[in-house]
């Protein structure tokens, strides 16, 4: 394509990594390879395999039993636990080992077999990288079962970011707020199966959801089945509504609900608040405050153990910088929690104004679709594609329950640890290579925790 061709909005950062990638496709690399430790022989190997490896363990097992720390002492100031309790329970936490151990592990694995490459080899190229990244792919086995097939999918969707962003600086493949279309896709999945089919999801994540969302799960399972045609008795809908202080007004409306309603009511989906308005307003101020701790560790922790340096250099504004991208984080999830409930309790007015008569279960994941693309804008604009990328195989992993029970496709064992060698030999390959059609936090992790090879 040519230079009076290329549309106006495609990004500056791309048309750097396009103009790269036509003058030496091969000599944009994550650091200057002349500048790597080239060890010569067995020892020296081994020995920059174990060191590498062991650096990435440590680094891993800081944060991860760091993040721990930080949320079990959230506990603690809630009177929930013990001061003294949760610092063991950080560090002797198997998560945090196991999280290490795959890091360790994939490190040690890559330095070793992409070095041992190049010295039988004496190429230093593509080729190396791919298959050292499909052989420390095998560190996943680190984890426990349940585990894998998350990472393993989180890893999957990182490997097409990085081949989509390939094709994109190549004039190959382009869409305009794809990071924003790709979220509002996968949480429409997502918004589908809290709402239809929660056993798709795990379940500290559905958990999560109910608490985030703020809507009673009893309530959920009553409009599940109210939506797939099974009755709804005074009785079990009175036990729901009866267990979260209703007002006068949403007991009223429960007791004259009958067996097989249009729609559940919005008065039984948030009973203690009167008026789909105010409902509104309080979801999404008791979303920011509830999540205000959460983004708070997720943003400031990385930022002290990964960025130490720019926060020395410039402690008052990377302080800013990360205070406001928390605030952003909560302001992003209270509008994405208050127009879903919005779009739920519209739908019901239009039901009784006799706009629309049916209550159909892909309405609600239409809805999921409409709240998350229209608030993901609020978030930074390199925030969005690694939301995108969190969401995703979520999304992935529902549709593939999904499936699987409707007979539509069939399992393959162990599919999980040959979908991670997949993915890591694109990933290394393109790390080695062309590291910027990653994403910036692909890139800054693989850095931190494998650093050269």
């Amino acid at each position: 394509m040519s230079d009076t061709l290329q549309p106006k909005h495609r990004s500056s950062s791309y048309q750097r990594l396009k103009a790269k990638l036509k003058r030496n496709p091969s000599s944009y690399t994550a650091v200057d390879k002349k500048d790597w430790p080239r060890p010569q022989n067995v020892t020296d190997l081994l020995i920059h395999a174990i060191k590498g490896g062991g650096r990435a363990f440590l680094l891993a097992y800081g944060i991860r039993a760091g993040v721990i720390f930080c949320l079990s002492l959230l506990r603690v100031i809630r009177k929930r636990a013990a001061f003294g309790n949760i610092i063991t329970a950080s560090l002797k936490n198997e998560t945090a080992l196991r999280f290490a151990g795959m890091f360790g592990s994939f490190a040690f694995l890559w330095k070793l077999v992409n070095n041992g490459m190049r010295i039988y080899r004496d190429k230093d190229d593509r080729l190396n990288g791919l298959v050292a990244g499909a052989v420390a792919g095998l560190a996943i086995l680190c984890e426990k079962q349940e585990k894998r097939v998350d990472i393993a999918q989180q890893l999957f969707v990182r490997a097409l970011q990085g081949v989509y962003n390939a094709g994109k600086a190549r004039d190959i493949l382009y869409f305009k707020h794809g990071d924003a279309l790709l979220f509002g896709l996968a949480c429409g999945q997502i918004l589908y199966a809290y709402t239809m089919q929660p056993h798709t999801l795990d379940p500290g994540y559905y958990n999560f959801m109910v608490k985030t969302a703020r809507v009673p799960g009893d309530l959920l399972i009553l409009n599940e089945k109210n939506v797939r045609g099974f009755p709804v008795s005074q009785q079990e809908a009175l036990a729901a509504v009866n267990k979260f202080r209703p007002t006068k007004n949403a007991l009223a409306i429960t007791k004259a609900m009958p067996e097989y309603p249009a729609a559940i009511p919005c008065e039984m989906i948030h009973p203690w608040v009167d008026g789909c308005h105010n409902t509104a307003v309080e979801r999404f101020l008791k979303v920011c405050q509830a999540m205000f701790p959460v983004y708070g560790t997720l943003h400031f922790v990385p930022m002290l153990l990964l960025r130490t340096k720019h926060l020395r250099k410039d402690p008052k504004g990377m302080l800013a910088k990360t205070s406001l991208a928390t605030l952003k984080s909560c302001a992003f999830l209270g509008l994405f929690v208050m127009l879903y409930q919005y779009q739920v309790c519209m739908h019901r007015k239009l039901m009784d104004a006799g706009v629309i008569s049916s209550n159909s279960k892909y309405f609600y994941g239409i809805f999921g679709f409409v709240c998350s693309f229209s608030s993901i804008f609020l978030e930074e604009k390199k925030r969005r594609g690694e939301l995108a990328m969190y969401c995703l195989p979520i999304a992935l992993k529902s549709a593939y329950q999904i499936a699987y029970q409707r007979k539509w496709i069939i399992h393959i064992k162990h599919f999980e640890v040959m979908m991670t060698s997949v993915a890591m030999a694109i990933i290394m390959s393109f790390y080695q290579e062309e590291p910027d059609v990653l994403s910036s936090f692909v890139r800054k992790i693989m850095y931190q925790f494998f650093g050269k090879n």
